[in-house]
């Protein structure tokens, strides 16, 4: 598996980052785990660690993003990512990590520029499935 400078964390339920930790750690795919709580804090942490030229070394390289949370909701983040940093992707990958198997929130995510939708909670076997050789 691909390792990463690091990863953020973007879910409002301390349980699932306490286990989503756990099972990053127990991966290597990373030595560096941020956790925001919500996609306004996200957004404060990428833009303020994330210049699309440069990728600076602590903008995260792989983003797990739940999509039901308060202030602001995964949705809503990237609908913000896509305007403030189109080019996103050259920097950092995006997961959708999240407890809703609804078909509208699935379909939903497809219409966001994600590597993939994981219905939480993380586990290893999930981690192994995840595409991150790219």
């Amino acid at each position: 598996m691909k390792k990463f400078k690091s990863v953020l964390l973007v879910d409002d339920d301390d349980t699932s980052n306490f286990i989503s930790e756990i099972i990053i750690n127990k991966s290597s795919i990373t030595d560096s785990i941020n956790t925001v709580k919500n996609g306004n804090e996200a957004m404060k942490f990428v833009s303020s660690h994330c210049l699309t030229e440069t990728c600076d070394e602590e903008c995260p390289q792989l983003i797990f993003l739940d999509l039901h949370m308060p202030v602001m909701d995964g949705f809503d983040f990237l609908n913000e990512l896509k305007l403030k940093m189109p080019d996103h992707t050259k920097c950092f990958k995006i997961y959708v990590l999240s407890s809703s198997s609804n078909p509208i929130d699935m379909d939903k995510a497809k219409e966001y520029d994600i590597e993939g939708y994981i219905l939480k909670p993380l586990d290893m076997d999930k981690m192994r499935r995840l595409s991150l050789a790219s």
